[in-house]
């Protein structure tokens, strides 16, 4: 059957959105006045006396400048309007983040009837940074409180503050080094190597103005080297993600000072009492390898190459010489990162391009049209060139400021340096930052691409992150001997049982991308396993190496799942052992892509698998989407802008994402394990919105139907689209499917908790006329990031007349930020379709209702 175009949404109908009562927090059971005074009195008292006792208790800076330290306040639920609270006392605003916090006596939720409920709630915590000032004017406001009086003009707030903290205490080593696991690391690094000097990341608070800034810069350099320490790197400074950090290193024995300072709570070392750190980090490192087997490789396709590129690769340099990728590959290299390359070393790169311009090379696809711009920002690892190859950021550079310079030159140029790939709106970035697990706040280089998406109208795809340690079976031999569906149940409940150690690696929790996971598949033939063993045996499940979400808020990360191989493991060498190791050999099975022989060959191969191929392939869909708009745009330019291009590829990229036949599988062995009545939400941290179809998006059919529509939207502003029904579906019992999804590029907002600043969200139609049931995702889930994607079935008998419609609104409200200033494009993605062969035309029938509306 031929493809047919997708439609495209008549003029949109601005409608006016309900209004109803602004938000009001829900606050917990909280203690009387007189509890609180007695429960939080000696801490204010101690606040009181800090200054007097600046030995031993603040550091008195070295610039001179007054002492100062961070606050912390945590409280039961949220504190509306706290910002202007903690401005109004003279304190500066730092951050902001959820918390959890377990019932007690004080502090409890209440069902409806007031009665007391023993389960954790939601809290809130705050920091700020003050001086002797500021905490002055609090504790005044505080022993106002506490008697009963009222509190002055504009310090009203503080009144609910006071009722609802549940500690108060300043921010120090506890969270700087203990919570952030490195002083462990610490330990055993010195284990392993007594004499070694330690390297680490400092990230600072991100202070207000850039004098204050400089001011800690110069502050930590002193004490970094006042412990025989020194920088490693030049500090960074990024304003539009409130990132400050420096590399730094200390000799072992300043490191095992800080430790059993750390340990025994008595503090002297003046970098330990230092108010300006947040965290120390270990020193991040975007790591990616690829298997050096060779394969031969048959001759590449002779096909024309030619426009402007649309796709960027950041990643290793890649091998521009091989026949499959020569002419293909735009390679800009300012940092002359290729000389740190041997020959033979160039692979990660290489592999990457090969699947976003061939696919696998073993599914014979058309290569890609147009050209990939390439611009490298990882290097080859001279210390594991004994090992395997393996590519990297050095310890003393940070790449987010690799990332950011790359952009920027794309788009800017860089000094006497025109832009480089200005027409590029799709960016892949298969690595991620291993030391760097996403728990609840936002990594800088999450952030950073978040930024940048808004900023220049990109789209990236991101790799969710591979976990190659073994998989504990907690059975040995006799797994080989089981049946194919009792090797599923095992290993996926035993995936589960990890699932902590298997969080998303930075940048993948990022909102604006589209993050990826790898689907157990690949079009390889495998003729001996030898020794391997394939854990999931059923095609479509997700692979064993992925590691899983959720995202920012418990959003759905990652996003979307395509083909990343089937990735084989070998079996215990010994009895008594369970755990099975990764088999990662360059042989089948895996995805066929080329790569750069010992000795420069411009014809060698290998295979690969991960979440980083998936990646690739789904930039490569998004490259074929692109081509589909720009068709779309030549006939209609008006209707789909240039800025709203990448965000309708995003759409559409999720548009193609259904749990499939992966769904009941996982459901059969693992919905027993989830939480009661969040199955649909646990289930998304395993396949997200599900594997990509990607043909299904870009054409319909007679029984399919896509239709598609832009537009901008600001801030309590609601859009309303009226999708016609067809008249041979009414009072029809034949099976159909609605499929919505609606993306956008969201501001950000670094300091506040909820961090994206515009949310918007569409309502499903009501069920009356299709009589339509949500499938697979999980109704209050879809709607935390920035892409919302649901799924609608029925087989139950349609009930509608000729000339009906279904009405999908689209709205837009501030999220992180009191009043939206910015206009948000949009795009908005339907389908409704039967299944083939059913002889009702949707798609004849859906653009006849289209063509009505224009006419109307």
């Amino acid at each position: 059957m031929a493809d047919l175009p997708l439609l495209l949404f008549p003029a949109v109908r601005n409608v006016q959105p309900q209004t109803g009562n602004r938000f009001v927090p829900k606050y917990p059971h909280s203690p009387t006045r007189e509890r609180q005074a007695q429960r939080l009195g000696e801490k204010f008292n101690t606040f009181a006396t800090i200054f007097d006792n600046k030995k031993g208790e603040l550091l008195e800076l070295i610039s001179g400048a007054e002492p100062e330290f961070v606050l912390v306040i945590e409280t039961a639920g949220e504190i509306n309007k706290f910002q202007q609270a903690v401005r109004s006392a003279g304190l500066e605003w730092l951050a902001e983040w959820d918390e959890t916090i377990e019932s007690n006596d004080d502090f409890y939720d209440v069902n409806t009837a007031g009665d007391r409920l023993e389960r954790a709630f939601k809290g809130r915590l705050y920091l700020s940074m003050t001086n002797q000032q500021g905490i002055s004017e609090v504790i005044s406001l505080w022993d106002q409180w506490k008697k009963g009086e009222g509190l002055p003009y504009g310090k009203g707030k503080w009144a609910t503050i006071f009722e609802h903290i549940t500690d108060l205490r300043r921010w120090g080593v506890q969270e700087q080094l203990i919570e952030t696991g490195i002083v462990d690391e610490w330990e055993q690094s010195l284990q392993e190597d007594p004499d070694q000097s330690i390297r680490f990341q400092v990230d600072l608070f991100y202070r207000q103005t850039g004098i204050r800034r400089k001011q800690n810069e110069q502050d930590l350099e002193h004490l970094i080297r006042e412990l025989g320490g020194n920088l490693l790197s030049a500090f960074i400074d990024m304003e539009g993600i409130s990132f400050h950090s420096v590399k730094a290193e200390l000799p072992a024995a300043s490191i095992r000072q800080i430790i059993d300072e750390c340990r025994n709570g008595v503090l002297n070392i003046e970098l330990l009492m230092f108010s300006g750190i947040m965290h120390y980090r270990p020193t991040g490192q975007a790591l990616t390898s690829v298997p050096d087997d060779l394969i031969d490789n048959p001759q590449a396709p002779d096909s024309p190459v030619d426009n402007d590129p649309v796709v960027a690769i950041l990643d290793g340099v890649p091998y521009i010489g091989h026949e499959w990728l020569r002419d293909r590959i735009l390679l800009d290299d300012p940092d002359n990162l290729e000389a740190e390359y041997q020959v033979g070393e160039r692979k990660h790169g290489t592999a990457m391009a090969s699947l976003v311009i061939h696919g696998e090379l073993d599914a014979g696809e058309t290569p890609l049209s147009r050209p990939i711009y390439f611009h490298p920002i990882l290097q080859v690892d001279p210390n594991n060139r004994w090992r395997s190859v393996q590519e990297y950021v050095p310890e003393n550079v940070f790449y987010e400021d690799r990332i950011e310079r790359a952009v920027r030159r794309m788009f800017e140029g860089e000094g006497e340096v025109p832009p480089q790939a200005p027409s590029v709106r799709i960016v892949n970035l298969s690595f991620g930052d291993p030391v760097r697990e996403f728990s609840h706040a936002m990594s800088p280089c999450a952030r950073l691409l978040d930024w940048l998406s808004w900023k220049y109208k990109i789209l990236f795809c991101v790799s969710a992150g591979n976990y190659s340690a073994s998989i504990d079976l907690e059975v040995n031999d006799e797994f080989v001997d089981l049946e194919e569906n009792e090797k599923v149940r095992i290993t996926l409940q035993s995936i589960n049982k990890e699932s902590a150690k298997r969080r998303l690696i930075s940048p993948a929790e990022s909102i604006n991308s589209i993050t990826v996971g790898s689907v157990h598949h690949d079009e390889s033939i495998v003729e001996i396993l030898g020794n391997r063993i394939d854990l999931l045996p059923f095609d479509g499940l997700p692979s064993p190496v992925n590691r899983l979400g959720y995202g920012f808020r418990r959003s759905v990360k990652p996003e979307i799942f395509l083909p990343g191989g089937k990735q084989l493991y070998s079996s215990p060498m010994l009895q008594a052992d369970t755990k099975f190791n990764i088999s990662d050999t360059g042989v089948p099975p895996g995805q066929k892509v080329v790569t750069e022989g010992s000795e420069g060959a411009s014809s060698s191969t290998t295979y690969t698998r991960g979440t980083s191929n998936a990646t690739a392939l789904a930039t490569r869909a998004a490259a074929k989407i692109y081509e589909t708009i720009e068709q779309i745009r030549q006939i209609n330019p008006e209707k789909i802008l240039e800025e709203q291009v990448s965000i309708l590829i995003k759409a559409l990229l999720v548009h193609g994402a259904s749990k499939g036949d992966a769904y009941p599988i996982l459901e059969q062995h693992l919905k027993e394990l989830s939480p009661p009545k969040k199955w649909k939400e646990f289930a998304s941290k395993f396949l997200g919105y599900g594997e990509v179809d990607i043909e299904r998006v870009l054409s319909c059919t007679e029984q399919r139907a896509t239709v598609i529509g832009c537009g901008t939207l600001t801030q309590r502003q609601k859009h309303e689209y009226r999708f016609p029904l067809p008249p041979s579906l009414a009072n029809e019992n034949t099976w159909r499917r609605l499929t919505i999804t609606l993306a956008w590029f969201s501001p950000i907002n670094s300091n506040h908790r909820n961090f994206r600043q515009a949310a918007l969200n569409f309502s499903p139609p009501n069920d009356d006329l299709l009589n339509l049931v949500r499938h697979e995702a999980d109704h209050n889930q879809v709607k935390r990031g920035t892409v919302q994607h649901e799924i609608l079935e029925s087989k139950r008998v349609s009930d509608y007349q000729e000339g009906d419609y279904l009405v999908i609104p689209v709205q837009c409200r501030p999220d992180a930020i009191e009043n939206l200033d910015e206009e948000i494009d949009y795009a908005l993605v339907v389908t409704l379709e039967v299944k083939e062969g059913v002889a009702i035309s949707i798609y004849n029938e859906v653009k006849v209702g289209i063509q009505a509306q224009i006419q109307v």
